[in-house]
């Protein structure tokens, strides 16, 4: 039997049994993987934006590390085709690809692939297994291919501009990861060679060959799509490539930057969302203290807010600034804009007295459809500014999702369907 010398120094006093035909990239687990897990209290769950953050220190500090990517998964999975991690040199990681169960072992092949300095796909497997309670962020009788691949300070750079690109996009995009190659030819591609697939362009990193590799993985873009976070894995010749969706960004704009507003934009760029702040008053080295991973803008006349700030129909907005004129000014703009989603703080009479007055004096009644949501918030109880912000911010990923909001148990359709997300019904 052949054994993978990572599990044993993980396991220490289990030693997990192996399949007879399993290699040290092709694992399969009889055990429990509670047992696996380092006591790591720093790790949490993050997003596309704090491995691009990661990526981009590792450049910037002339550090090799190894990425970790999840380019195949068949049965359930908890972060899906593309969930990303950054190995550093001394084991330290950014990001999740499961559950917590595979984090430490990846962990253990980092440090054989970034000594070889060649990418790999170590494959977990454990649909044979027919009574493991536990998972292996699978669920049950799954199988999950992670990528590791070695990055220099330089292709740090390169693979974070990539993702990056791909969140600022104004529609979901593809982004193609060279898997395998079968055999040796010297014009092929490397593994490890991604590649950002547009309508009309294509940004590359890497090496994908001489060949018409790079030119036919284009030609998957639309199948990709409709697989959504499952992707799709195809052979092209002699090259296995994983096609991934990244979904841009959910882009808020914050109206007001009161002692509430802070929960909400910390929320909002903790789900690696790209949230800026408006205030009125001139911007000082305070505002960045109060508002971490955020912009902060002055706009000191609220119907002009659109010359300070980018609004698209892929924005959402929330209007608190707690001043009425003010914000009735910001939802002139906001509605104007055909911006996505627009929530407004305060009873509803409030809100129906600044529709009422730009009636008034436009003449016309503000066409917002159902994008506009006052009082905003879902209705899930608590108080405070905290528990306001969490009904806000959950409120905001429903709707930019095109989710209505309900329980999970309720639900009967997959949790997480092919389609990307689509704006509400009624925006521009």
């Amino acid at each position: 039997m052949r054994r993978c010398a990572a599990w044993g120094k993980i396991f220490q006093d289990i030693a997990p049994v192996l399949d007879e035909a399993a290699t040290t990239r092709h694992i399969e687990i009889h055990d429990a993987c509670r047992r696996v897990i380092r006591n790591d209290r720093s790790r949490s769950v993050t997003t596309h934006r704090e491995v691009v953050d990661a990526l981009s220190r590792a450049a910037a500090q002339r550090d090799s590390v190894v990425l970790a990517t999840v380019v195949r998964v068949t049965g359930s999975s908890y972060g899906g085709v593309g969930a990303r991690m950054v190995i550093r040199g001394d084991s330290s990681t950014v990001g999740l690809v499961s559950g917590g169960c595979l984090e430490s072992d990846l962990a253990e092949h980092a440090r054989r692939v970034h000594a070889s300095g060649r990418a790999e796909v170590v494959t977990y497997d454990t649909r044979d297994d027919d009574d493991a309670p536990w998972g292996l962020g699978l669920g049950c009788n799954g199988l999950i291919e992670v990528l590791l691949e070695p990055l220099t300070s330089a292709q740090a750079v390169g693979v974070a501009a990539l993702i990056s690109e791909a969140l600022t996009a104004e529609a979901p995009s593809v982004i193609a990861t060279v898997t395998r190659v079968a055999g040796a030819e010297s014009d092929a591609a490397v593994v490890g060679s991604h590649a950002l697939l547009g309508r009309s362009a294509i940004q590359s990193v890497g090496n994908w060959g001489t060949g018409s590799t790079l030119a036919d993985a284009g030609g998957h873009v639309d199948a990709a799509l409709a697989a959504g976070r499952r992707g799709i894995v195809r052979d092209i010749g002699p090259v296995e490539v994983a096609f991934e969706v990244v979904v841009p960004a959910i882009r808020l704009v914050v109206c007001g930057s009161g002692p509430d507003a802070a929960p909400v934009a910390r929320l909002a760029s903790q789900l690696g969302w790209d949230v800026t702040v408006v205030d009125h008053r001139t911007v000082t080295q305070a505002h960045s203290a109060r508002f971490p991973g955020a912009r902060v803008v002055e706009c000191q006349e609220a119907l002009r807010l659109a010359e300070v700030v980018p609004l698209t129909s892929r924005c959402g907005a929330v209007v608190m600034s707690h001043h009425f004129t003010r914000d009735r000014d910001y939802v002139a703009a906001l509605v104007t804009a055909g911006v996505a989603y627009l929530g407004v703080l305060g009873p509803r009479a409030r809100t129906e007295r600044m529709l009422a007055e730009l009636r008034a004096g436009n003449g016309t009644t503000p066409d917002i459809g159902d994008r506009l949501f006052a009082p905003v918030g879902l209705d899930i109880g608590g108080e405070g500014p905290d528990a306001i912000a969490l009904s806000i911010v959950a409120q905001v990923s429903a709707v930019m999702s095109g989710r209505a909001a309900g329980h999970l148990r309720d639900r009967r359709a997959s949790l997480h369907p092919s389609l990307a997300p689509v704006a509400p019904t009624g925006s521009s």
